[in-house]
């Protein structure tokens, strides 16, 4: 990170004015691929460092992380701009996502993540794709969840395939 001064100089000089693209491509490991401004895509240092390493690279394959994950990665990283969103606080004040993150954008996006395989999938791929901030807040999501359950309660929670039993549950006890 350049100090403003460096930065000040540089732009007077015309050194900031890029040449190449500053979008980049990134592909998922069933293929799927999703262009990104590679500003916003350096919230990831798996990202970071790979362009940081191959400044013409137009793809980069992303092969820890499916499509559909991707796409939520992407959605996260255009909101926060290339910015690092502010820590959530530990332990988390409130089993409400509204009231433990800083910014309500942060809340919505997590709490609209409806299957838990999904969000454990965001969580895998965060961690893949070294987003702390992202991480943080899809495990501060699980820790809201389980906060103040019994333990068989979390158990289920925490079972991804409880999902699918609940769900056949529900159909059986429609159909009766």
């Amino acid at each position: 990170s350049d100090s403003p001064i460096v930065m000040e100089v540089e732009k007077k000089l015309g050194l900031d004015v890029e040449v190449e693209s500053s979008m980049v491509t990134l592909q998922s490991k069933d293929g799927k691929t999703m262009d990104v401004d590679k500003k916003h895509a350096y919230i990831s240092n798996v990202i970071k460092t790979s362009l940081e390493n191959d400044e013409s690279a137009k793809t980069l394959p992303v092969l820890g992380v499916k499509g559909e994950t991707l796409k939520l990665i992407v959605e996260y990283m255009k909101h926060h701009n290339g910015t690092e969103p502010a820590i959530i606080d530990k332990p988390l004040r409130s089993k409400h996502m509204k009231e433990c993150v800083k910014d309500a954008w942060d809340a919505t996006f997590i709490d609209g993540i409806e299957s838990k395989q999904t969000l454990y999938d965001l969580i895998l791929a965060a961690n893949y794709m070294d987003i702390k901030a992202l991480l943080h807040l899809g495990c501060a999501k699980v820790a809201s969840m389980i906060k103040g359950q019994p333990l068989e309660r979390i158990k289920e929670i925490l079972d991804p395939s409880s999902e699918k039993k609940e769900s056949k549950e529900q159909k059986a006890n429609k159909a009766t």
